[in-house]
C-alpha cells in the first residue's frame, strides 16, 4: 500500500510512487507533444464518428425492471389488450354543435388514418363511432355525422344524441358543448417524434376561429422532451461560454481559456462519442451530460492550469515546468477523476434504466476527461512559452478565502455548532421531498402542452388515465349478473374519490344500451340481457373499440380510470386505496385486479428513485470513503474527505424539500454531481494542507491551502455559478431547477470545504492567543 505522501530512498534518491508512476506514464505527452496532439486530433475524429450514432428515447417505455410487479401487470394488460397509448386533438369553441367544426372533426379524423403509428380502425370521434338512439319509430343505429345536421332542428337532436350516450358526453364531446375531441390509439413501439410532428401538422392545417389542442401522454412526453432539448440547445451554449470568460477573469492570460477550453470540448466530444458507439440512448436524464463534462472537466482544467500558473516564476523551460505541474497536481486530478468516476458508477444501484445508463456513460466521460486532461494540457503546454509574468492576484477572491479561513478558525465552536444545529433542520426538509415528475408542472402557465391538459382536465374529466384490468377465472365471466354488480359498484365508488373525474368501461356501454331499449324498465339487469347488449355493441362498433373494453371470450373487462390530478403521489395514494379497497367490491379469490398505463409507471419509477436515491447516496459516500481510505491510510482523513460533500448533499436535498422541488428522474443525478464535484475540492484541500504541513504550522498549512489551492476551488466554483445560473431564465422548469439546482449545489460545496475543514484541522492543543500569534493578520500568501 502507499500513498500519495509515501515516499522511498533506492539507488541514492527520494521519489514519491504514485507520483513517479504517472509522470512515466505521461512522459510522452511532454517528450512528443506534437505526436500527441496528432494521436489525440486522430482519436477525437473517430469519437466524433460516434456521435452521428446516437440515437434519442424519447419514451419511458422499458425503465422499469422485467420483474417489477407493476411492469408484470403492464405487460399482462398490454398483451391481452395492446399498449394503446392515445393522442388526444381537440377542437375548443363557443359552441361545437357548428356546421365548421363539425367538418374538421371528419376531415381530422380522417386525416389522422394517415398519420404513421396510427391505428386508422381504432381513431374515435363523432364521426366514426355508432350510436345507437331510441327513436319514435324504433331503434336507430348509424353515425352521429352519417346524415350531417343542415337545420336547427338537426343540431338540436344531435346534442340530444351526444348527452343521453353515456360513452360520448364528457368522453368525445364536453358537456358544455365546447369542446369535440378526437382520440387517436398508436401501435406499439411508436416513435413519439414521428407522431407528434404529424398531429401538429394536421393541427396547423385546420386552425383558424377555433382553438385545437393536442395532449395525451405521448404528446406531453415529447412536449417536455423537446421543452427540456430546446432550452438546453438555447441556454447550455450561453452558460458554457461565460465560463470561459470566468477562466479569463481567473486567469487573465488567453492560455488560461484556450488550453482548458480545448480539453472540455475533446472531453464532451469522446464522451458523446462513446454514447454512441456503446448504443447508449439520448433520454432526458443523458440530456444533461453535456453540463455535467463542462462542470467536471473544467474543475480538472483549473487546477492544472492553476499550479500551472503559479509554478512559472520558478522555471524558464516549458518541459520543466510540465512535469513540475503534473508532479505537484497529477495525482490529485487522476484520484479526483477515479473517485468521480466511481461515485457515477454508483448510479448503477438504481433499478432504472435510464438512471443506470448515465452511470455508466458518466463514469466513462469522467475517466477519459482526466486522461484528455492529463495528456493535452501537458502536451499543449509543453509546446508554449513559459508565462513570464507572475500570476495576477484577484485581491477579492483572495480577500474572501482569508475571511473564510480565519472565520472558521476564529470561531471554530460556532461554525461547528452552526451545522450540528441546522443539519437537522435540512433532514427534516429532506423527508418532506415530493417524489416523481408532475408533467403539468414542468409547462410555464402560457405553454400550449399545459394549456391544452388544462382544458380536458376542466372541460372533460381528465387527460391522465389509470388502465384497470378486472379479470375473471371464467369465459364470459364478466357477463355474470353478480360481477356485473359488483364493477358497477367499484366503478361508482371510485368516481367518488377526489382524484378520479369519472370512469369508463363496458358497464357504460352496457347501461346505455339497457337505457336506450328500454327507458322504462329499472336498474337491474340479467346475464341474458347483458350477453344481448355486448353483442348488439360488437355489431355496431369496430373490433378495437370493442376489445378495448373486454376481451374476446368476455373473461376480462378494462377500466379507464381518468384522473383529474397530474401528481404522481396522488396517483400512487388512489393506487394504495383501490388494492385496499378490491376485498370490499369482488368476491375474494373469483377475481384479479391488474394496473396498468403510464401513469402506473410513473407510481413505480417514483419508489425507485426514493429506494435507488437513498441507496445511491450510501454507496457514493462508501466508495468515495474507501478510495481516500486507501490514499491516506488514515480513517480520520478519509472521514474528513467525505465531511463536505455529505453536508452539502444534506443541505441540497433539505433546500429541495423547503422550495418544493420534486426529486424525479432528472434531479436524481445531483448525488453524482456533488461527488464528482465535492471529491474534487475535498482531495486538492487536503492534499495541498498535508503537503504543507511539512513545512509551516498548521495556521500556516491552513491560509497557503486556502490562498493557493482554495483559489483553484473558487475559480472552479464561481464560474460555473455564473454559468450555470442562466439555466435559470429559462422558461421550462426542469431546466430552471437543473441550472439553479447546479449553480446552488457549487456554492455549498465551496462554501462548506473551505469553512469546515480549517475549524476541523485546527489543532485542539493551540489555544486562541498561540493561533493570533501563529500569523499575522495582514497574511501574505505565500504564493511563490
Amino acid at each position: 500500500m502507499f500513498s500519495w505522501s509515501q515516499s522511498s530512498v533506492k539507488n541514492g534518491f527520494t521519489y514519491n510512487y504514485p507520483s513517479e508512476m504517472l509522470k512515466s506514464a505521461l512522459s510522452f505527452s511532454w517528450n512528443y507533444p506534437r505526436s500527441t496532439l496528432v494521436a489525440l486530433l486522430l482519436i477525437s475524429v473517430g469519437f466524433g464518428l460516434g456521435i452521428k450514432k446516437l440515437e434519442t428515447r424519447n419514451s419511458f417505455a422499458g425503465e422499469l425492471p422485467s420483474n417489477d410487479p407493476v411492469q408484470v401487470h403492464i405487460d399482462q394488460i398490454n398483451q391481452v389488450f395492446g399498449e394503446r397509448s392515445v393522442v388526444l386533438i381537440g377542437i375548443e369553441a363557443e359552441d361545437v354543435y357548428t356546421e365548421e367544426v363539425s367538418e374538421k372533426v371528419i376531415a381530422i379524423s380522417e386525416a389522422l388514418k394517415e398519420v404513421p403509428f396510427v391505428m386508422a380502425d381504432e381513431i374515435i370521434s363523432l364521426s366514426t363511432v355508432q350510436n345507437v338512439s331510441n327513436r319514435e319509430w324504433g331503434l336507430e343505429i348509424g353515425g352521429f355525422f352519417e346524415e350531417f345536421p343542415t337545420d336547427e332542428e338537426a343540431w338540436k337532436q344531435l346534442k340530444v344524441d351526444v348527452h343521453d350516450n353515456a360513452m360520448i358526453l364528457n368522453r368525445l364531446v364536453s358537456k358544455d358543448g365546447q369542446l369535440m375531441v378526437i382520440a387517436a390509439s398508436l401501435e406499439d413501439g411508436f416513435d413519439g417524434g414521428v407522431v407528434y410532428e404529424a398531429v401538429e401538422n394536421i393541427i396547423s392545417g385546420y386552425q383558424s376561429t377555433e382553438t385545437i389542442h393536442s395532449t395525451g401522454a405521448p404528446m406531453l412526453v415529447e412536449d417536455v422532451q423537446r421543452g427540456i432539448s430546446g432550452d438546453s440547445r438555447k441556454f447550455i451554449p450561453i452558460a458554457i461560454v461565460i465560463i470561459f470568460i470566468g477562466f479569463y477573469i481567473c486567469f487573465r492570460r488567453i492560455s488560461g481559456v484556450l488550453l482548458p477550453v480545448s480539453m472540455v470540448i475533446m472531453s464532451i466530444v469522446w464522451t458523446m462519442g462513446a454514447m454512441g458507439y456503446l448504443g447508449l440512448p439520448v433520454t432526458v436524464v443523458s440530456n444533461a451530460l453535456p453540463v455535467i463534462m463542462v462542470a467536471v472537466a473544467s474543475s480538472y482544467g483549473i487546477h492544472f492550469m492553476n499550479t500551472y500558473f503559479q509554478l512559472a516564476a520558478q522555471y524558464t523551460e516549458s518541459k520543466a515546468l510540465v512535469i513540475a505541474t503534473v508532479t505537484k497536481v497529477g495525482v490529485p486530478i487522476l484520484l479526483t477523476g477515479v473517485t468521480s468516476a466511481l461515485g457515477s458508477a454508483s448510479l448503477l444501484i438504481f433499478k432504472i434504466t435510464s438512471l443506470k445508463e448515465f452511470g455508466v456513460i458518466g463514469a466513462i466521460g469522467f475517466l477519459l476527461a482526466t486522461f484528455i486532461c492529463l495528456t493535452l494540457l501537458s502536451a499543449l503546454c509543453s509546446l508554449i512559452q513559459v508565462p513570464k509574468s507572475k500570476p495576477k492576484q484577484d485581491n477579492m477572491v483572495l480577500n474572501l478565502l482569508n475571511y473564510l479561513t480565519e472565520f472558521s478558525q476564529k470561531y471554530k465552536s460556532r461554525v461547528t455548532w452552526g451545522y450540528v444545529l441546522i443539519l437537522p433542520i435540512f433532514l427534516f426538509f429532506s423527508s418532506k421531498i415530493n417524489i416523481g415528475d408532475d408533467y403539468m408542472k414542468f409547462f410555464p402557465p402560457s405553454h400550449k402542452g399545459r394549456i391544452a391538459a388544462e382544458t380536458f382536465n376542466e372541460k372533460l374529466h381528465g387527460v391522465r388515465v389509470m388502465d384497470l384490468v378486472v379479470a375473471t377465472d371464467l369465459a364470459d365471466g364478466i357477463k355474470g349478473e353478480q360481477f356485473f354488480e359488483e364493477l358497477t359498484a367499484f366503478k361508482s365508488w371510485l368516481e367518488n374519490e377526489e382524484q378520479v373525474g369519472s370512469t369508463y368501461s363496458y358497464v357504460d356501454v352496457v347501461r346505455h344500451l339497457q337505457k336506450t331499449m328500454n327507458p322504462t324498465e329499472d336498474a337491474s339487469i340479467s346475464q341474458a340481457e347483458i350477453a344481448q347488449y355486448l353483442m348488439l355493441h360488437e355489431m355496431s362498433a369496430t373490433p378495437g373499440e370493442v376489445f378495448a373494453l373486454r376481451t374476446e371470450d368476455a373473461s376480462q373487462a378494462k377500466m379507464q380510470v381518468f384522473l383529474k390530478s397530474s401528481d404522481p403521489e396522488e396517483h400512487k395514494k388512489l393506487y394504495e386505496k383501490i388494492q385496499s379497497a378490491q376485498s370490499k367490491f369482488f368476491s375474494e379469490g373469483e377475481v384479479s385486479l391488474l394496473f396498468g398505463g403510464d401513469v402506473m409507471q410513473r407510481i413505480s419509477l417514483g419508489s425507485y428513485i426514493v429506494k435507488g436515491k437513498i441507496q445511491n447516496i450510501i454507496l457514493a459516500l462508501l466508495i468515495v470513503f474507501v478510495v481516500c481510505l486507501l490514499i491516506f491510510r488514515s480513517f480520520r482523513k478519509a472521514i474528513l474527505t467525505i465531511l463536505p460533500i455529505a453536508v452539502s448533499l444534506i443541505m441540497v436535498f433539505g433546500v429541495m424539500g423547503m422550495i418544493g422541488i420534486r426529486l424525479g428522474i432528472s434531479t436524481s443525478l445531483l448525488t453524482a454531481m456533488i461527488v464528482g464535484i465535492g471529491i474534487d475540492f475535498s482531495i486538492h484541500y487536503l492534499h495541498s494542507y498535508f503537503n504543507y504541513l511539512k513545512e509551516y504550522k498548521t495556521n500556516q498549512a491552513l491560509y497557503q491551502t486556502s490562498q493557493v489551492t482554495g483559489r483553484a476551488i473558487a475559480y472552479d466554483a464561481i464560474s460555473n455559478i455564473v454559468g450555470f445560473s442562466v439555466l435559470s431564465f429559462s422558461g421550462f422548469l426542469p431546466v430552471q431547477h437543473f441550472g439553479w439546482l447546479l449553480a446552488f449545489s457549487m456554492l455549498l460545496i465551496f462554501l462548506n470545504t473551505m469553512l469546515l475543514f480549517p475549524a476541523v484541522l485546527l489543532e485542539k492543543s493551540k489555544s486562541h492567543a498561540d493561533q493570533e500569534n501563529e500569523h499575522p493578520k495582514a497574511f501574505e500568501p505565500l504564493l511563490n
